[in-house]
């Protein structure tokens, strides 16, 4: 179910699949690898609207501060990791740039570099995405700094494996020409990125690409356009089974 949840699977279908998995392993005393599901079904289940607060990983499948704590009393610090990402990637999409960073730098002090490659580009492409939103709105090179550091992990894993990786190297190039002004790159990026996710089947990161090039576009002027981007944002969010955001960007749509 983890693999299902990075892929972009309709998050009903992850959540499903997380809850029944996730009771085969406790039928076989696998507790551990039962507790390493529950991150991405509260993920799952934030993201549809079925919790309170869509930041925190608290309700119907897990308690946050709870499983941290057990997790690491019992030092299975990959679990810990994986729940400090999760709580970084919603934030992020919920657009709490700070507690999205903050969420990194507690999960930052885990050594990662053992991971699958599909979870540490995971990780280099929430934090450059992170560091390129505060850098536009505080204006400090350090965010650029680690933004840059994000760009080049993912292009060594683009050049591997485009169909997995090169979406998302192009969504950290156009937030970062963004950044620098140069509006015609930023645009041609946005719109490769757009692209490549969809064609990959990417589309968590498909609706994340909308919203960002809407935001480029309306910070421009060009509000027919940013509104194109915003709606093509909204229905993606609905495809991936997203209604949370989906509910969040059309109650705080600009338009």
């Amino acid at each position: 179910c983890t693999l299902l949840y990075y892929c972009g699977v309709e998050l009903s279908i992850v959540e499903k699949a997380c809850k029944d998995y996730g009771q085969v392993m406790m039928e076989h005393k696998h507790e551990l690898f039962y507790k390493y599901t529950l991150p991405y079904r509260q993920a799952s289940l934030n993201l549809m609207g079925r919790s309170k607060d869509p930041m925190r990983l608290t309700g119907e499948a897990m308690n946050q501060d709870a499983l941290i704590l057990e997790a690491m009393d019992q030092k299975e610090m990959t679990l810990v990791s994986a729940i400090y990402h999760q709580c970084s990637w919603l934030a992020y999409i919920f657009s709490d740039y700070k507690l999205a960073f903050e969420m990194i730098e507690k999960g930052n002090v885990i050594d990662t570099s053992t991971y699958p490659a599909f979870m540490i580009s995971s990780y280099a492409f929430v934090e450059g995405l992170v560091s390129l939103a505060l850098a536009r709105e505080t204006k400090e090179a350090t965010w650029e700094t680690l933004a840059s550091k994000a760009i080049d992990k993912m292009a060594i894993y683009a050049s591997i494996l485009p169909s997995n990786f090169q979406h998302k190297l192009l969504l950290l190039q156009a937030e970062s020409f963004f950044l620098s002004g140069d509006t015609v790159n930023a645009s041609k990026h946005f719109d490769d990125a757009i692209k490549a996710a969809g064609e990959n089947n990417f589309i968590q990161h498909q609706a994340v690409a909308y919203e960002r090039a809407g935001i480029f576009h309306l910070s421009e002027g060009n509000t027919s356009l940013a509104s194109q981007y915003y709606g093509q944002a909204h229905v993606a969010y609905l495809k991936w089974g997203a209604y949370c955001k989906a509910d969040q960007l059309r109650l705080h749509c600009p338009f």
